[in-house]
């Protein structure tokens, strides 16, 4: 008996086991486009099963191979089976314009809409249907019919909007989207992210004339709309007009009577981009606010965080910097002296030492640098390793005076707290540097090799550079090239370029064909870079890439060139084709990424 239930079951089994492999015949067939043959099992499946899973892909196999008369059989059949949601008929239409029956299509396509079900789920689908034959426009008609008749309320804005953008219909697109805003504000980020994907705002200056008016038209229509203010400043942040953003953020600001997160926000994103001017608007006006805002001491800040920016982006005097300095002062006794304020003084010192160029304001505004500091290291509320970083602040300054073994004696106060901390690590190889500049290489050399490991990349690189420059220069025993090198470097730091550069030219004189060559032409072009003598500093570059490029201050120099013809000489093309240099000549170079980013936005790219 139970051997018969089993002869039984097989029995009734076969038709399904027949029928699954003639489906996976028929699968494959269609998977290597071999329409015929797959046409034979896909109507033979058909004929006994004529559910979802067989009828998509037997009906592409009638359309390439052209049997409409077929193929019209099963889509009416089916439309009859299906009339509710208007499937079929999209699908009927679309076998006659296959065929060029472009009347008889749209017949269909309106019995498609005049049949389906207003509710959303049959309206989406229907229109995705319309919308895969890019048939846009009765794609809209389909949503249309959903927002007047659907019983849910939900009025389709979005899929009508992007609809029209894909229509080409860019008007009546951003008329859609201000609509969907006006109703659903939530849809802004998304709104923002498929306008951007659509309009080139750079390239194409008439579709963003285009968004702008609509903006304007709808916020003077709407002017307490708070959506429609916060799609105008992503608009003017698309077009880098700061200015314009930062108008309305503060318009919006006094309007939500907001605490100004929104404005620091805003003038941030204006420094990052250089806009210092607007930064600085911004700033003001939540300093306006008072003590009570929460953001009032750190405006201060910021604002001067800004100017020292933009002064450290232009030709300044000492005129120019006096001010600067009333400014800082007025500052610091208005913040509180704590963590925060750190950054500010760190900026502040290191840009002036930068700028001031006269060796008599230098030594005067560095010896107020170095009082400043021990007074806050002594009286300041910062905390521990704040107070480090301050010392090594001071150290660097005592340096710049040629105070060496009281700037030396700093950095190892700090390496000694801090043995296992990043700050410890760089507090370390500001000592092998001094160490460096006294000649005592060896001693220098054992401190950088404990270096090389750091966890920070930058502190890394730094001590293995360093760590070359002492190896592959010491040739013989003989260090005196070395030791004029290391002179030079620490008069360069003490910003005194004449001794600076007569130290360097001694070693081509008396060293002819020394492998230092290189780097002692790096060195005065980085003093002609700090001294914004753009002319000499290009001159001496294109020294070392036409003569050393066989030396490792090659690739230094291509990139130096590139950033040089990019931002001070005005001259894009020259820059490219140095950047393109590094990619090309220089693949394995550090500077290879920079390079990268810097040739793709040059020539265009929309993307870094």
């Amino acid at each position: 008996m139970k051997n018969v239930l089993v002869l039984l079951g097989l029995l009734f089994s076969l038709p399904f086991i027949a029928q699954v492999s003639d489906r996976e015949i028929a699968d494959y067939h269609f998977n290597q486009g071999k329409f015929a043959e797959a046409k034979l099992y896909y109507e033979r499946l058909y004929n006994t099963d004529q559910r979802e899973i067989i009828y998509p892909n037997y009906l592409k196999c009638l359309t390439q191979l052209k049997d409409w008369e077929t193929a019209e059989e099963i889509v009416k059949k089916r439309a009859k089976q299906k009339s509710n949601d208007g499937i079929a008929y999209v699908q009927w239409g679309a076998l006659y314009l296959e065929q060029n029956r472009n009347n008889e299509a749209a017949e269909q396509f309106e019995t498609a809409i005049e049949k389906v079900d207003p509710s959303r789920a049959f309206i989406i689908r229907l229109a995705n249907e319309f919308n895969t034959l890019q048939q846009y426009e009765w794609a809209i008609k389909c949503y249309e019919k959903g927002k007047k008749k659907g019983k849910d309320g939900y009025l389709y804005n979005y899929e009508i909007a992007s609809t029209k953008g894909s229509l080409g219909d860019l008007q009546g697109m951003i008329d859609a989207f201000i609509v969907l805003l006006l109703e659903e504000p939530h849809y802004l980020s998304t709104v923002e992210t498929l306008i951007a994907r659509l309009i080139k705002f750079e390239d194409n200056l008439e579709q963003s004339k285009m968004l702008r008016t609509s903006l304007l038209k709808a916020i003077q229509t709407n002017p307490d709309n708070a959506v429609l203010s916060e799609f105008m400043i992503w608009y003017y942040l698309q077009t880098k007009n700061y200015d314009g953003a930062m108008q309305q953020s503060i318009g919006l600001d006094k309007r939500l009577k907001e605490n100004g997160m929104r404005i620091m926000e805003m003038a941030q994103v204006a420094v990052d981009d250089d806009a210092y001017d607007v930064a600085a608007m911004g700033f003001q006006y939540v300093i306006s606010k008072g003590p009570a805002s929460p953001y009032y001491y750190t405006a201060h800040i910021a604002e001067l965080n800004a100017r020292l920016k933009k002064f450290a982006s232009v030709n300044t005097n000492l005129n120019d910097w006096k001010l600067l300095e009333k400014n800082f002062q007025s500052t610091m006794e208005l913040v509180p002296h704590n963590d925060d304020a750190y950054a500010l003084i760190d900026r502040f010192i290191q840009l002036k030492g930068y700028h001031l160029q006269h060796p008599d304001s230098i030594r005067y505004y560095i010896q107020k640098d170095i009082d400043f500091l021990q007074n806050e290291i002594n009286t300041g509320g910062y905390s521990n390793k704040t107070k480090a970083k301050l010392k090594l602040l001071l150290g660097d300054l005592l340096l710049a005076q040629n105070a060496i073994w009281e700037s030396s004696l700093l950095f190892s106060q700090v390496e000694l707290d801090y043995k296992e901390d990043i700050i410890g690590n760089e507090a370390r190889f500001k000592n092998a540097k001094v160490s460096f500049y006294n000649g005592d290489f060896g001693w220098s050399q054992s401190q950088l090799e404990a270096l090389k490991g750091s966890t920070s990349k930058l502190l890394a690189n730094d001590a293995i550079d360093l760590s070359l420059l002492i190896t592959e220069n010491i040739q013989d025993s003989i260090q005196e090239p070395l030791q004029m090198y290391a002179r030079a470097e620490l008069y360069s730091v003490q910003q005194l370029d004449e001794l600076a550069i007569s130290s360097l030219d001694s070693i081509s004189a008396s060293f002819p064909g020394h492998p230092l060559i290189d780097e002692a032409l790096y060195l005065k072009a980085l003093m002609a870079w700090e001294n914004q003598d753009w002319t000499k500093c290009e001159k001496i570059l294109l020294e070392i890439v036409e003569f050393h490029f066989t030396e490792i201050k090659y690739d230094d120099a291509i990139w130096k060139l590139g950033q040089l013809n990019e931002k001070y000489l005005n001259n894009p093309e020259k820059a490219m084709a140095y950047y393109e240099k590094i990619l090309t000549e220089q693949p394995g170079s550090l500077y290879v990424t920079e390079a990268r980013k810097c040739y793709r936005r040059l020539r265009g790219d929309d993307q870094p």
